[in-house]
């Protein structure tokens, strides 16, 4: 298991406390016995991605150079036709393991979550989207503005506003489970006293943006195009991000995590 992560970018906050966010080193002046929950980052997956076949007959037609324009033809002849937006969803799974060392039960509230492609690359490219976490059925959410909902009082804890320049739709979340095999929803889980729970968040990547970034790998990889190979695809990443508890009357509690680095290959 990795050891906790100090700062992603993904912040769970309270759509219905209106009380300051309470920095962690604030905590033990709003009670005795209050200690911060724990979270540790186990992992991204990826969970749906094109097949390189399908990432090839893509950008064949556009890269691979032949006489009479006939790239089209032969790029279909290849790998096929030109596949769908819809089919290049790329979707993963990150999971977080959650301990709640306090004798209260501690609900999840709003999910800030950040994800940078390529990070240090000249193709890097940055999405993050701002959830909040219902107590019960979709719809059961107070209204909240999300620059609002995930924004931090404390400088150490990652904002909404700390990501103004990232990319507008490309980062889009499918909800979270609290529980194996569940599938996500936007039901907030609650970290029950003294216990500590798995939560998995699923996300994905607009097709149209999340190719545009890929697209200098297959750049290098014409050679292969032309002469009928499907090339292998790696997507470096980097997650960032904050946990925002409902700590009821004494407010929010806000937990950094991150941030975790990988490779996601195709």
């Amino acid at each position: 298991m990795l050891p906790p992560v100090r700062s992603l970018t993904w912040i769970v906050g309270i759509g219905a406390m209106a009380t300051a966010c309470i920095p962690l080193q604030d905590l033990a002046a709003i009670g005795p016995g209050i200690k911060p929950p724990s979270i540790t980052f186990t992992g991204a997956t990826l969970v749906s991605a094109p097949s390189r076949q399908q990432l090839a007959a893509t950008y064949c037609p556009d890269l691979v150079k032949v006489p009479l324009g006939g790239a089209t033809l032969l790029c279909q002849g290849l790998f096929g036709a030109r596949p769908s937006a819809e089919s290049m969803t790329i979707a993963f799974d990150a999971r977080l393991k959650i301990q709640n060392p306090n004798e209260i039960p501690l609900p999840l509230a709003t999910l800030l979550a950040a994800v940078t492609v390529y990070p240090g690359a000249s193709n890097e490219q940055t999405g993050a989207t701002c959830v909040q976490l219902c107590p019960g059925a979709p719809g059961t959410c107070p209204a909240q503005d999300p620059a609002t909902a995930c924004q931090a009082s404390s400088r150490d804890i990652r904002s909404l506003n700390d990501f103004a320049n990232a990319a507008v739709g490309l980062m889009v979340s499918n909800g979270l489970a609290a529980a194996a095999g569940q599938p996500p929803s936007f039901t907030a889980p609650t970290v029950a006293a003294s216990s500590e729970i798995d939560v998995v968040a699923r996300f994905s990547l607009a097709p149209a943006q999340i190719l545009r970034v890929m697209r200098q790998l297959a750049e290098q990889s014409v050679n292969e195009l032309q002469q009928g190979r499907a090339p292998s695809f790696a997507i470096p990443y980097r997650l960032e991000g904050t946990i925002w508890f409902d700590g009821g009357s004494f407010g929010r509690v806000a937990i950094p995590w991150g941030p975790a680095s990988g490779t996601w290959t195709i």
